[in-house]
Formats: C-alpha cells, sequence, structure tokens
C-alpha cells in the first residue's frame, strides 16, 4: 500500500492537470450545445443534421458522430472522442516515466532495495496510474452532469459514468504498450519510439475512415475498440467485447513488460546492439562537429529528429490529399454554408488546407517541444545535466543551447513539411501561394518556441509536473480557441490562445500583432527561465 500511495505521489500532477482539464472541457461543451443547438426539437434536430454532415467529413481526427442533435451524441463526439489523444499523451508521459525516467533518477532501484520484486512495482505503477485515469475520467462525468444541469435539462447518471470504462481501458492499454516498448530500448530512445508507435495505432485507425484498404489493418489499434463504445447518445453502450480486447492487450503487454523488466538490468534494454570494439589508440580524437554545443544535442537526438521530420512530411501528404476528398462533397450541400462561412476565408483549398493540415501541424509540432522539455526535466533527475555543470558550464549557455537545438529541429520539420504540402497541392490540381506556405510554415517555429519557453521556465522549476502540466497548457489553449466562437468570447480572451495567435497565414497572411505576442512571449520566458535557473539547486 505504501507503494500505491508513492506512485499516485508521483504522479500527482498528472492526475490533477488532467482532471480539470476533462472537467473544464467537458462541461464548457456541454454548456456550448445549449448555445448553438437550440431548443426546440426541430432546431435541434436541423443542427445534428448539419453538424453530421460536416462532422462525416473530418473523421480522419474524431470518430463517426452519433446522435449529435442530442446533447449526449454531441458531448461524445466533442469531448470524449477527443479525449482518446491527451489520455494517450498522458499514457506514454506516465510509463515513460515509471519504466524509465525514475529508474536514472535512482528510485526504483530504491524501491528495489526494500525487498518489492520487480513484477510488484510494475504493478503498482500501473494500479496508481488506472486509479488517476479513472479519477480524470470520472472528472469528465462530473463535468457533463453540471453542464446539463446548467442547461435545465436531466440525464442519466449511468450513462455518463459508463463513459468512463473505455477510456479508462484505452489509457491502460497506452500505458501497457509504452511500458513493454521501454522495457526493450534504451532510456532516452523509449519516449520517441513509443509516441511514433502510439501515433501510427491512432493513425492506422483514422486513416481508416478514409481509406477502405486500411480496415483490415484497424483491428491492430486499441483506438478503435475505443470508438466503438458510445455510452452517451439515446440508445448508446458500452461495447463489452471491445472493451474486454482493451483489457487484454493491457494484461497481454504488461506481462511482456514484466517478463522484460525481471530479465534486464537496471539502466539497461532487453534488446542490445553489438557494437564493434575500437581499437585501442592514444592519439588525441580530431575535432568533431557534434563536438560544438547545438550540434551535440541534435547529434544526441538524430533519429527522433529524423523520425519527426518523416512523420510530418508523410502525414502533410496525407492531410492535403484527403483536403480534396473532404471539400468537394462539402460544397455540394447547401445546409452547411452557414458553418463553412466561419472558417473559410478568400479560396476554399487553401482555407481548408489551413483548417486541416496546419490545424494539426500546430498540435504535433507542439508534441515536438513537449518531447524536447521532456529530455531537459529527465536530465535534472538522472545527473546528466548537474555532470554538464560541472565541466564547468554556464547556467546562460544551457538554456541557450536547449532552445537553440530545438529551434533547428523545428524549423527542419517545419521546412521539409512544408515543401511537402506545396508538392502534394500541385499534384491535387490546387496550387497554393508560394510565400503563404512559406510563411504558414515558418510561422510554426516561434509557435513551437511559446511551448519551449514556457516548458524551459518549468522544467526549471517543477521538472517532475512539467510534461503534465505543459501538456495540460497546450490542450487547454486548443480548447480555448475551439469553444471561443461559441460562447462569443471577446478578442483579448481569445488571444490568450497560442493557437489563435498562429492565425490563417495560409490565406490571411502573416498575423503581425500575434507574431509580435509570440515573440515577446518567448523573450519573457527565456528571460525568466533563465532566472530561475540561476536561482534553483539542481536535482531540488
Amino acid at each position: 500500500m505504501h507503494g500505491f500511495a508513492l506512485a499516485l505521489r508521483l504522479g500527482r500532477w498528472g492526475i490533477l492537470g488532467y482532471g480539470a482539464l476533462t472537467f473544464l472541457n467537458t462541461t464548457l461543451q456541454a454548456v456550448g450545445f445549449y448555445q448553438i443547438a437550440g431548443k426546440t426539437p426541430a432546431a435541434r434536430a436541423a443542427f445534428g443534421s448539419n453538424m453530421a454532415l460536416l462532422a462525416s467529413q473530418f473523421t480522419v481526427l474524431l470518430p463517426e458522430p452519433v446522435r449529435l442533435d442530442t446533447i449526449g451524441g454531441y458531448v461524445q463526439w466533442r469531448a470524449f472522442g477527443f479525449y482518446a489523444i491527451p489520455f494517450a499523451i498522458w499514457a506514454l508521459a506516465s510509463a515513460t516515466s515509471a519504466a524509465r525516467a525514475d529508474e536514472e533518477r535512482g528510485l526504483v532501484e530504491m524501491v528495489l532495495s526494500t525487498g518489492v520484486s520487480r513484477t510488484r512495482f510494475l504493478t503498482t505503477r500501473m494500479a496508481a496510474f488506472a486509479a488517476g485515469s479513472a479519477i480524470a475520467a470520472l472528472a469528465g462525468t462530473a463535468g457533463l452532469l453540471i453542464g446539463v444541469a446548467i442547461g435545465r435539462e436531466n440525464f442519466s447518471a449511468g450513462p455518463a459514468f459508463a463513459a468512463t470504462i473505455p477510456l479508462v481501458a484505452l489509457a491502460l492499454a497506452c500505458y501497457a504498450i509504452t511500458l513493454a516498448v521501454s522495457q526493450l530500448t534504451s532510456a532516452r530512445s523509449a519516449v520517441p519510439i513509443a509516441g511514433m508507435l502510439l501515433l501510427a495505432l491512432f493513425l492506422l485507425n483514422s486513416l481508416s475512415h478514409n481509406f477502405g484498404w486500411l480496415e483490415r489493418w484497424r483491428l491492430l489499434s486499441p483506438f478503435h475498440y475505443y470508438e466503438l463504445s458510445q455510452p452517451l447518445p439515446p440508445g448508446g453502450t458500452v461495447d463489452v467485447p471491445a472493451t474486454i480486447v482493451l483489457v487484454g492487450i493491457t494484461c497481454v503487454l504488461a506481462l511482456v513488460a514484466a517478463v522484460a523488466f525481471v530479465r534486464r538490468d537496471l539502466n539497461a534494454s532487453l534488446v542490445t546492439m553489438r557494437r564493434t570494439p575500437a581499437l585501442a589508440s592514444h592519439e588525441p580524437d580530431a575535432p568533431r562537429v557534434w563536438a560544438m554545443p547545438v550540434a551535440r544535442l541534435l547529434y544526441e537526438r538524430r533519429y527522433e529528429l529524423l523520425a519527426w521530420i518523416v512523420g510530418m512530411s508523410a502525414l502533410a501528404a496525407i492531410f492535403v490529399a484527403l483536403t480534396m476528398s473532404i471539400v468537394r462533397p462539402l460544397l455540394s450541400i447547401p445546409e452547411l454554408k452557414p458553418y463553412l462561412e466561419s472558417f473559410v476565408h478568400g479560396s476554399v483549398f487553401p482555407s481548408f488546407v489551413n483548417l486541416i493540415w496546419f490545424g494539426s501541424a500546430q498540435l504535433l509540432m507542439a508534441g515536438f517541444a513537449i518531447t524536447q522539455v521532456a529530455h531537459w526535466s529527465a536530465e535534472d533527475g538522472d545527473g546528466r545535466l548537474e555532470m554538464f555543470l560541472s565541466t564547468p558550464t554556464s547556467r546562460l549557455r544551457v538554456v541557450v543551447e536547449r532552445l537553440a537545438a530545438l529551434s533547428v529541429g523545428a524549423i527542419a520539420i517545419a521546412a521539409v513539411s512544408g515543401v511537402v504540402v506545396a508538392v502534394a497541392a500541385h499534384a491535387q490540381t490546387f496550387d497554393l501561394n508560394g510565400l503563404r506556405v512559406v510563411e504558414a510554415s515558418g510561422l510554426l517555429i516561434p509557435f513551437t518556441l511559446v511551448f519551449a519557453v514556457v516548458g524551459s521556465l518549468l522544467a526549471t522549476r517543477l521538472p517532475r509536473a512539467t510534461v503534465g502540466v505543459l501538456t495540460g497548457f497546450a490542450f487547454a489553449s486548443y480548447f480555448a480557441l475551439q469553444l471561443a466562437p461559441i460562447f462569443k468570447w471577446p478578442d483579448w480572451a481569445q488571444d490568450m490562445s497560442v493557437f489563435k495567435l498562429y492565425g490563417r497565414p495560409l490565406t490571411d497572411g502573416v498575423d503581425l500583432p500575434g507574431l509580435g505576442i509570440m515573440l515577446m512571449i518567448v523573450a519573457v520566458g527565456f528571460a525568466a527561465s533563465v532566472q530561475v535557473f540561476r536561482s534553483r539547486d539542481v536535482g531540488s
């Protein structure tokens, strides 16, 4: 029990952050439904019909909706359908922390020295995550019931609580997948490899809605089994066989992780690459480019950066190709004209590319920043940062080097994916303005740096809570942009969202005030992180 309490304490920031995220978002989505759906059955039927037509074209990101004319169907689609993404990210961060980050800090060795078996250690950490994810999911249930109460309607508590079951099952499946990968790989490659695997499984399911040849393969994705459960719409239920499959995935991969953990040494991976021993030499090494400050960090994470470049470029090509198949059916539906006018600015195809691809690219670039910040937080506790500072190196140089390396990586990702967008659009018989593509891709760099400086500040102050808090900040900023038009928030409130500051560069050009605010945040965040870093002891 003591180990379980310790595991809950270690994950308290994630529980608090994701609990607040699900509660606030579900409440606002429920209240927002009453703002836009109308009061009469006829108005809601028309709203549900139009939204269903629109939503059916965006299944690449969200599951197929059911009964959008009801509060249950709308919240299932807008809230719980989307929670698959943040809960998978939470599972990724929590599992890699339990399997690798805590191991490098010496916490795992300390716990095992008390006589706790390795299997019990992993079981306890997984049980703590299950409890935490259940608390966060129940917070979403509470938000739904409160939102319905504000709308002065009734909603059965049974389906509301049932919605938490498949969500927790999905989170545990993602946790077990990450846990197994972490045992097989090195500590520094666990996050990128597990992250890319979860992203591939998510896209395998979501893209199967648009590409029929993927349907047979989506059975490999846990996200497919999650979206089969739709308990909130009228007549909806939890798909018991699909949930059992998720539990089965969790049990099998947890067993694989436990066996691998027992068989491997601490701070080592189960699978190691054999290296040819180098010949002994007494000559000094020649200067190498990766010995330079920024190049050193880029060299250390070269495979991770390459994976981001290839992955983002592949997704850019896919999303641009999907734009044509999405836009043409929408333009043929007169009822959708009022909804399309809300986000179409200028030419139709560039507006949709800006919405579908660059909207997704912002989330992915925020994820890139979070993964880099996770490395910085890990270095604080595993001794690498302390060792580097003893060389000696100034703390100012550490912050500058980190942000410079992240900037170079962001430039590489944005540049290559931007070229792919232009080429893919030309292949789809609609050309984009080259300057606007450069501007849209270039704005991803200061956008990414905003999350980087916020993460740098958190990593110097609260290293263990950094990833959870930064992820919560990213999703809160994203939800703020989505909810602002529904509640008619003023412009100054919308500008608090980093996603709003990015603007619509592919159609409207660079939003100079938004760019100025982003650069100001970067400058202030950089100065604050340097100041806090100087006044804090490493590892405390």
